[in-house]
């Protein structure tokens, strides 16, 4: 692997999370500029995981017909330039039109690069998973860092997405080509849901969705939940808890090239269902311990660390981006209205809404996996 190889990939997928993390960080400017509540504005995070399924399939087939540098540089072009256009939105429904094309360009790059991935490195997989994946962290650092920098919210978007078109597209070009250029109706789309490859693709989107399951709304819910309860020594585990995320990414992906994907993956979706099942008890009866079951929930949220890439080595080249996108269509849907939903139900105690949302997903992760481990990796 050369270091040309390596920032290509790797500079690209954290652009993706710059760019679609960034509004979060903008709420409130956002609710003054267009009088709206927060629970409006939220609106935008699931229009993105929407656009992103949508997306992630659509460009995963270009990227399969007509090769993987045509797919990554549409998808660079969609969430840079509509990160910046939104920059120049001029009301409420003009950024949710800009937000769900940011999401649609951002998974699909992201799907397209796992097929990079499993295509250009021989050896250390799962570690290149990981580190995709745990950079996501980095990108919500640095839209952190921006938004607190600069005050002006259009001048934050407009920053950030024309930061993101000018260091992406250049390194897109350098990405090594390995898909033909066939035409979209020379791909046999249908190879999914034929014989062993559709056992593989309806495992694969139970796997993939269950592990949005888990992860979206831990991430997005167990700050608030753990600010609402105040427990002993909670600002240093609002900093520590996405910190563990990130270096659990990188280790789960790690030993995953070691042990193998099944094996890894049957053991952090068993340290994910005993954490949920924690989490559910200390809820309702010990609120001030959940801490430690939130910590090991947020290390085992590393099932998501590989999936991408373990899902692109089951299926043959010829279909692989598409594949990959299309098993994360289903979870990219639920990722983005699970949040909104578990808030609502259980706002009453949102510690014991996660608890009972992680323990079935944790345990349908477990289940898929036993089964999925079965069928062997084609590269």
């Amino acid at each position: 692997m050369s270091v040309k190889l390596f920032v290509s990939v790797l500079v690209p997928f954290l652009m993706s999370a710059f760019c679609v993390f960034s509004i979060v960080y903008l709420f409130p400017e956002l609710s003054t500029a267009f009088h709206v509540g927060v629970a409006a504005l939220s609106l935008l995070v699931t229009l993105s995981f929407i656009g992103g399924a949508v997306g992630g399939v659509f460009l995963g087939m270009v990227a399969d017909a007509y090769g993987r540098r045509v797919g990554l540089a549409l998808s660079v072009l969609i969430f840079s330039l509509f990160t910046l256009m939104a920059g120049f939105a001029g009301g409420l429904l003009e950024l949710y039109v800009f937000w769900f094309l940011v999401g649609f360009g951002v998974n699909a790059e992201n799907g397209i690069t796992y097929a990079v991935v499993i295509e250009n490195w021989r050896s250390g997989r799962g570690l290149m998973g990981g580190l995709l994946q745990g950079i996501y962290f980095i990108g919500i650092v640095l839209d952190a860092l921006v938004s607190g920098v600069i005050r002006d919210w259009r001048l934050v978007l407009i920053s950030i997405g024309a930061t993101s078109l000018t260091l992406s597209l250049p390194l897109i070009m350098l990405v090594p080509e390995t898909a033909g250029r066939i035409g979209l109706r020379s791909v046999g789309y249908g190879e999914l849901f034929r014989g062993s490859l559709l056992i593989i693709t309806v495992l694969s989107t139970v796997l993939v969705s269950s592990a949005f399951l888990y992860t979206i709304p831990l991430v997005s819910l167990a700050p608030t939940y753990l600010s609402a309860i105040k427990p002993p020594g909670l600002s240093t585990w609002l900093i520590a808890l996405p910190l563990v995320g990130a270096a659990s990414y990188v280790i789960a992906g790690y030993a995953s090239d070691i042990y193998g994907r099944a094996k890894t993956l049957t053991v952090l979706s068993t340290i994910a269902l005993v954490s949920s099942v924690a989490l559910l008890l200390m809820a309702r009866s010990y609120p001030g311990y959940v801490t430690i079951p939130v910590a090991l929930a947020y290390f085992s949220s590393s099932i998501f660390a590989y999936l991408g890439v373990w899902i692109s080595e089951l299926y043959p080249m010829r279909v692989r981006a598409t594949a990959s996108n299309f098993a994360f269509f289903l979870g990219r849907l639920l990722g983005g209205v699970d949040p909104p939903i578990v808030a609502a139900l259980f706002s009453y105690d949102l510690g014991v809404g996660l608890g009972y949302v992680l323990t079935i997903s944790a345990a349908l992760a477990l289940a898929s996996t036993l089964i999925l481990s079965r069928f062997a990796s084609i590269d």
